[in-house]
């Protein structure tokens, strides 16, 4: 059995655009059309303002296979005040040419971005184990003249 190669994942502060937003999720555009992001609405710090166009902050890393994956515990995502980046664990549970959709544990939501970002030794094949830094969502205000 082949070594696990570790990469440095670092998260980064990412922005994106809110598409459309409900009771139950939001569904967000990273920044540069760079992916797709579905999480519950329970991971935004603030929901008053929230709308189809807001700009939306958050820390956001690249995604690493793991072959073995450790006990993620969300308790610390979702009792966020601030934000702060996470280690999330999730499986990939889509596959294309140019992407992967993959599914953050206990429903933490979707993340679909190109297959560049995902660091890997092995094949990419839905059903893999995967980690990478998550944040809370906080909305941006808009600058005034």
């Amino acid at each position: 059995m082949a070594a696990e190669e570790k990469y440095m994942i670092n998260p980064t502060l990412m922005m994106g655009t809110v598409k459309s937003v409900d009771e139950e999720q939001l569904i967000l555009n990273l920044r540069g059309r760079l992916g797709l992001i579905t999480v519950p609405t329970a991971l935004i710090l603030s929901k008053e303002g929230v709308e189809t166009g807001s700009k939306l902050a958050f820390y956001f890393s690249y995604i690493q296979t793991v072959l073995r994956p450790l006990d993620y515990d969300t308790t610390e995502l979702s009792q966020q005040e601030e934000l702060f980046p996470c280690l999330v664990g999730g499986k990939i549970i889509h596959v294309d040419d140019t992407a992967v959709r993959v599914a953050m544990k206990q429903g933490g939501g979707t993340i679909y971005v190109p297959r560049r970002w995902v660091f890997t030794s092995i094949e990419l094949t839905e059903g893999l184990d995967v980690e990478f830094y998550f944040s809370k969502m906080s909305i941006q205000k808009k600058k005034e003249a």
